[in-house]
């Protein structure tokens, strides 16, 4: 059994699209990122990687390749599960967002993230949460993502 851990955070702009999980969200506001900036995607690549000992996403897409521009998200998830092969027992995941209800679309997320790692949606769990006001993600300046996980590889 192998445990993983990945975070990321972006901040957040108007005129941008806000994609969690792989899912849009309809914010007035979006990642600013090298890719399409899912704050929850790359914590996950992140945690694979990290249970496996491989390294992080910049590690296999450098955010100096310019082919890496605008990429979604799950098209990078997609490459590391074909490298890494991990099977899951479960992820966890903590959304920090402030000013937008995640609630509504939880369950849509906990969908997308197991049918892009071919599991069973009950070995998924997305949580969100504000940061009550303080620093850059108390004032819905940035989106952050955690993920743990559990491996049997």
């Amino acid at each position: 059994m192998r445990v993983g851990f990945g975070n990321d955070i972006h901040r957040l702009e108007e005129g941008r699209k806000l994609f969690v999980g792989g899912v849009l969200l309809p914010h007035t506001k979006g990642a600013v990122a090298h890719s399409d900036g899912d704050v929850l995607i790359h914590a996950l690549i992140d945690a694979i990687l990290g249970a496996l000992s491989k390294g992080d996403i910049g590690t296999f897409f450098p955010p100096e390749d310019k082919k890496y521009k605008d990429i979604d998200s799950k098209l990078l998830l997609g490459e590391i599960l074909k490298i890494t092969n991990p099977e899951f027992v479960n992820i966890d995941a903590v959304i920090t967002l402030e000013g937008f209800k995640l609630l509504p679309y939880k369950n849509q997320i906990r969908e997308s993230i197991a049918e892009l790692c071919k599991i069973d949606v009950d070995r998924v769990s997305v949580k969100a949460k504000t940061n009550e006001g303080l620093d850059a993600l108390g004032k819905g300046e940035a989106i952050k993502a955690e993920v743990i996980l559990l491996l049997n590889n």
